[in-house]
């Protein structure tokens, strides 16, 4: 058995995942596993499952029945000699298993292997070492038991090392040179944890390798104020030091030319010459050298909302993340700082792809609220709604925004009315945020508790998971946002396109009638953004009276032709691609039996569809079987038949010809279902098949031009076509 605690609790045997129980049971497991090969005294286990004041009467018998529960599930079959043991050993339990078996103890082992071979000048063994460690985390400790609301500090002292551990990977990849390759996670770690000196001193040699010598000594100003401001203590030497070391261009702060059974290449600089200038004790010499944006005029404490993102670009995105990433950020950059000053805000600090807003009116629940609106419009502008009990969905596949909002006392620079430089906003209220920010799922929203209170009458809130800082998610705004509908200004004529689509989904629904609508657009944004807001109108305005099924067309390749049908399929039933084959398969049948098509209803839906969802020969095949399709088409009408149905295609220029069949004749194979199918497309598709839809009833198609000049088209724009010419290749 295979025991994973680096994220949510899992038990993997040769069969899958093992059913583990209910919380109580899961939560012994956890308890035991975190003490593994050690006796857990039963006060311990009671106390991590209680707090004092809350243990029943039978709190001992609720323990030992957790634990003979636990014992039938560790002695199922196949065993061996290394199979996990559940003692009883005075005064309480010991869980024996080997440490290979055990996520936890397998990185700790790396983690000891790579800081020895760090230690020993092994700069390469210590990084492949450090990096193993680190892969093995799937999220915050335990995260599936923190939301149900266990907070052990073994789990925070476990999170806290894990930083350290980071930072040791980042001295190994220094001292291999690759800087270029770390700087990314070392700002993200520097802005979530400000006051870490030796994170900091790395990022400054990161970036001076990099010839950004500037903002190297920015950093150190950042960290001087946050010192001084929140804790009152100056940085310590080593930082002075190279912070000296960057301003005389120190030669050991340059990239290693080699390594490999060498002492390691140091971050820090040696002690500067006696002829050296001392080392300033005032942030005058660094904030003039650096141009740093902390001013050295007064601070004033002022009553403020600050509002901080961090979007992120996944491997979905391809060569955009090696070749265009600056333009990328630069671009979800602006889309922040339009939603912000549109909502009377300012951006005062970007740092990577973190960007840290503020509101500091006179109306301290005024600022609040529209702190909450700037967050939820960015998130908005950049996604599509899922229903009200999730957040929404990535608009654009592998990018993810996470946001949070804390509302108190900040240190403003000038009072932000002042339309000159931006405002330097610091303080703890930034950390708070900054800190929030790290428990942040994508598309979530979460806020802490005076922010709740003071912009309650603008939104409600429910608890947030797996954080202990910020319990509140965002979970809908009441009233109307104070700009056209999520983002959607500014969009001139495409207005009259969406009315149009919306106009036609009426018609479906009034009808009973299938209808196809056709969207051509060579660059991709405005059908984008077109297919964004469509989609989003629907699930906010019908509320979960029609069902959307929404899919991308890849290029042609391995898989390409049945991955979108295979898709819609799945998310309509409910199956994690992911997941086990014995959970599809009774997803599936029960979707069926429901729909009539099942192997109770004569089963002929079943095997085509089931094979369908199937990895195999079948599933790769480049040219799209007409039997599995005729049956997707089949499951489409009966699922339009309980609830009417759109079903939206992106990019369908790729389909091959099999697909676009299908598409095309959708609205006259199965003319009588309230089904509008919503196709977008560049001149290819045209091109392909120059009487698409033509001569048909109930079909249009339409072509769009798109609008200049907004922050979202420019980031669809930097988006969009690199991904398709990467895909295309």
């Amino acid at each position: 058995m295979q025991f994973r605690l680096l994220g949510p609790l899992e038990v993997e045997n040769e069969e899958g995942l093992v059913d583990l129980g209910g919380r109580r049971q899961r939560a012994v497991l956890a308890y035991l596993l975190l003490h593994a090969n050690q006796v857990v005294s039963t006060s311990q286990l009671l106390s991590a499952l209680w707090s004092d004041d809350m243990a029943p009467m039978t709190a001992r018998k609720i323990l030992q029945n957790a634990v003979w529960k636990l014992r039938g599930v560790l002695a199922r079959p196949p065993r061996s000699e290394r199979s996990p043991e559940l003692l009883t050993r005075p005064p309480g339990y010991l869980l024996r298993v080997p440490p290979q078996y055990v996520d936890l103890l397998d990185y700790r082992q790396r983690v000891a292997t790579g800081r020895s071979a760090l230690t020993a000048g092994q700069v390469e063994t210590a990084h492949e070492s450090l990096g193993e460690a680190l892969s093995l985390w799937r999220g915050p400790v335990l995260a599936d038991l923190v939301e149900e609301g266990i907070c052990w500090p073994e789990l925070t002292a476990v999170q806290n090392r894990r930083l350290d551990v980071m930072e040791d990977l980042f001295e190994a990849a220094l001292a291999c040179g690759r800087h270029q390759l770390v700087l990314r996670d070392l700002e993200n770690l520097v802005v979530s944890e400000p006051l870490r000196e030796r994170a900091s001193g790395q990022l400054m040699v990161a970036l001076y390798r990099c010839g950004r010598q500037a903002e190297a000594l920015a950093v150190f100003g950042r960290v001087r104020t946050a010192l001084v401001d929140g804790l009152g203590l100056e940085p310590g030497r080593e930082l002075h030091r190279l912070q000296q070391a960057i301003l005389t261009h120190d030669p050991s702060l340059d990239a290693p030319q080699a390594v490999g059974g060498r002492a390691a290449v140091t971050v820090t600089p040696a002690t500067p010459p006696a002829h050296s200038p001392a080392v300033p004790t005032d942030s005058t010499a660094v904030d003039s050298a650096a141009e740093d944006p902390c001013p050295t005029g007064p601070h004033e404490s002022r009553t403020a909302s600050v509002v901080m993102f961090r979007f992120r670009l996944g491997e979905e995105l391809g060569r955009v993340l090696v070749e265009d990433r600056d333009r990328v950020l630069d671009a979800l950059t602006q889309v922040a700082r339009e939603k912000a000053e549109l909502h009377g805000g300012q951006v005062t600090a970007v740092l990577g792809s973190t960007v840290l807003a503020v509101f500091a009116g006179t109306d301290p629940a005024e600022g609040a609220e529209r702190a909450v609106r700037t967050a939820a419009a960015v998130r908005d502008s950049l996604s599509v709604p899922t229903g009200t009990l999730a957040p929404p969905q990535a608009a654009v596949r592998g990018l993810t925004v996470h946001a949070a909002v804390a509302s108190g006392e900040a240190l403003l620079s000038r009072p932000p009315a002042q339309n000159v430089l931006p405002p330097w906003v610091g303080g703890r209220l930034v950390d708070t945020c900054r800190t929030m920010l790290t428990d942040v799922q994508a598309g979530e929203i979460h806020v802490c508790d005076e922010t709740r209170l003071r912009s309650k009458g603008a939104a409600t809130f429910r608890r947030a998971c797996a954080s202990a800082v910020a319990p509140w998610e965002l979970h809908l705004l009441k009233g109307d946002v104070p700009e056209p509908s999520h983002g959607w200004a500014g969009a001139g004529d495409q207005v009259s396109e969406l009315e149009l689509t919306q106009h036609t989904l009426l018609r479906t629904q009034q009808r009973s009638a299938a209808h196809l609508i056709t969207l051509i657009d060579d660059s991709g944004r405005a059908r984008t953004r077109l297919l964004m807001e469509f989609q989003r109108r629907v699930e906010e305005s019908h509320g979960g009276r029609v069902r959307v099924l929404a899919g991308t067309v890849r290029p042609p390749g391995p898989g390409s032709a049945l991955s979108v049908p295979a898709e819609m399929l799945a998310a309509y039933c409910g199956i994690d691609p992911s997941g086990p084959e014995a959970h599809a398969t009774t997803r599936l049948r029960a979707t069926l039996d429901r729909l009539g098509g099942g192997p109770g209803t004569g089963g002929d839906l079943y095997a085509p569809l089931a094979s369908l969802l199937r990895p195999g020969p079948t599933a790769f095949a480049t040219t799209v079987p007409g039997d599995l399709l005729r049956a997707w088409t089949t499951f489409l009408a009966r699922a339009a038949r309980e609830q009417p149905l759109v079903v939206i295609w992106d990019d369908l220029q790729y389909a091959d010809d099999a697909l676009l069949d299908v598409v095309e004749q959708l609205t006259q194979t199965h003319a009588n279902v309230p089904l509008l199918n919503v196709v977008g497309a560049d001149a290819r598709l045209p091109e392909r098949r120059p009487g698409w839809a033509t001569a048909r009833p109930r079909t249009v198609t339409i072509s769009l031009t798109p609008e200049p000049g907004d922050a979202l088209n420019g980031l669809l724009e930097s988006l969009l076509p690199p991904v398709r010419e990467s895909a295309a290749v």
